[in-house]
């Protein structure tokens, strides 16, 4: 069973109830975005959700790991045991894609940001964003005062420091492109 067949079944279920989206959301415990994401099969309910959404549905857990109305009230040990693999495998590949994603943003992210520091424009505009290297507090007779000192040589060269932020770009979007890759393979 895929994500698709899944969620035309629940979304079939649903109607059949009489429910919208949002109530089905709220005897849940979700949000009806998640309940969207499960029916237009872009998402698939966590395993713990399985059995209250079996319920909610007012079908069987087998039934509803099937995907479909079962004619007999009962089933074999392979049977359920299918069911409850497939059912475990869709929830592993939502939770391994969420978290692809994540990894995914957090390599755009700084991918940007080594690109911004390549730019001419880009390193004043981050300088202006960072503290400076360091800051102390001296006391005045009208309060605190603070004093920024910052480095006037840098550590290494710029041609140096180009480099490994371009290195750092490269990287990024090697690996950015590898992880969605990934995500599309686990759809």
């Amino acid at each position: 069973m895929d994500n698709t067949q899944f969620g035309a079944f629940v979304a079939q279920l649903r109607k059949e109830q009489g429910l919208t989206q949002k109530e089905l959301a709220d005897r849940l415990h979700v949000t009806d975005k998640a309940v969207s994401k499960w029916e237009t099969g872009k998402g698939f309910p966590d395993i713990k959700l399985l059995e209250p959404l079996a319920q909610a549905l007012d079908i069987s857990l087998v039934e509803l790991l099937q995907g479909a109305r079962s004619p007999s009230p009962t089933l074999s040990k392979e049977e359920a045991g299918q069911a409850a693999v497939q059912a475990m495998e869709q929830s592993q590949k939502a939770t391994a894609r969420r978290y692809l994603r994540l990894f995914r943003w957090l390599l755009t992210g700084i991918g940007v940001w080594s690109l911004l520091s390549c730019l001419p424009w880009g390193t004043i505009l981050l300088t202006q964003l960072l503290p400076p290297t360091s800051m102390g507090m001296i006391g005045g007779a009208d309060g605190p005062t603070q004093i920024y000192i910052s480095m006037s040589g840098d550590a290494f060269p710029p041609q140096l420091y180009l480099l490994v932020q371009l290195a750092a770009l490269a990287v990024c979007v090697a690996l950015a492109i590898r992880v969605w890759r990934l995500e599309r393979k686990l759809k």
